[in-house]
C-alpha cells in the first residue's frame, strides 16, 4: 500500500439487489453468479434464486422488489441466506445455487478477484439508465442500491452530558463507559472516525492515513466491548 495511504473511499456504502433478464426494479445493486434457472415443478416456470441476509430486510425486499418483479415478468423469486464463502465454494465446484446476491460491494470485490461473478450488462437494465447512479456504484459485476450512514448514539440515562464529536467518543475519561464500533465482519472499520478523533480536519481525511487511524483506535481498544 503506497505510502500507507489508501484512495478516497466513498461514503456511500452499498448492497446488491435484484434484476431481471433485462431490467432492475429500483436503483439496486445487483450481481449475477449464475443464470436464471427452471424450477423442478410448476410446469417449467422460470425462477430466480436470490441470496440476501434474511429477516426484516428480506421481507422489505420481497414487498418492494421481488413481488412486483414476479407480477411484471411471471418469474418466481426464491430467497436463501448464504454467506459469501458458501457461494464462492459453490461456484468453484461448478454448482452455484444462486442467481443473484444482495451483499456489500466490498464482498463483491473479493468475489470478482476470485472470478466467482458474471459481469452485468448495465445497458440492458432499463431501470439503471437515467437513475442518476454514481459511476462508482456501477462496477462490472454489480449495481449499487442501498445507501446508509454510520452515526453516534448514546444513552441519555447514563451520560451526564452529551458527546458532540468523535474526539468526545475517544475521550474515555470525560465520557467513561463501554463503547462499540462497527464490526469488520460487516464492513470496513471506521477509520474516518478514528482520524477525526485524532485531530485530522474533515476536509483533509482523504487519502486515509491507515497507520494513524489504527493507532488512534488502539488508544480506546480496552473500552470497546463490541
Amino acid at each position: 500500500m503506497e505510502g500507507n495511504l489508501i484512495g478516497r473511499r466513498t461514503v456511500l456504502r452499498t448492497a446488491a439487489a435484484l434484476a431481471a433478464a433485462s431490467a432492475v426494479t429500483g436503483c439496486g445493486a445487483l450481481t449475477g453468479s449464475g443464470e436464471s434457472r427452471t424450477s423442478s415443478g410448476g410446469g417449467g416456470k422460470k425462477r430466480l434464486v436470490v441470496s440476501n441476509s434474511g429477516g426484516a430486510y428480506n421481507d422489505a425486499l420481497t414487498k418492494a422488489i421481488y413481488e412486483p418483479f414476479t407480477k411484471e415478468t411471471g418469474i418466481t423469486v426464491t430467497t436463501v441466506n448464504y454467506q459469501s464463502a458458501q457461494v464462492i465454494a459453490q461456484v468453484k465446484q461448478g454448482r452455484p445455487q444462486v442467481d443473484l446476491m444482495d451483499n456489500s460491494l466490498l464482498i463483491f470485490q473479493k468475489m470478482a478477484r476470485l472470478e466467482c461473478l458474471e459481469p452485468v450488462d448495465h445497458d440492458r437494465l432499463k431501470s439503471v439508465k437515467g437513475a442518476g447512479i454514481s459511476e462508482i456504484q456501477l462496477p462490472e459485476h454489480a449495481v449499487g442500491k442501498n445507501v446508509w450512514a454510520s452515526l453516534m448514539a448514546y444513552r441519555t440515562d447514563s451520560l451526564k452530558r452529551a458527546p458532540h464529536s468523535w474526539a468526545d467518543f475517544w475521550n474515555t475519561h470525560s465520557f467513561s463507559g463501554p463503547r462499540s464500533l462497527q464490526s469488520v465482519e460487516v464492513d470496513l472499520p471506521e477509520l474516518e472516525f478514528a482520524l477525526l478523533a485524532d485531530g485530522v480536519p474533515l476536509d483533509k481525511l482523504y487519502p486515509l492515513d491507515v497507520d494513524r487511524a489504527f493507532a488512534s483506535m488502539s488508544r480506546i481498544r480496552g473500552d470497546v466491548k463490541k
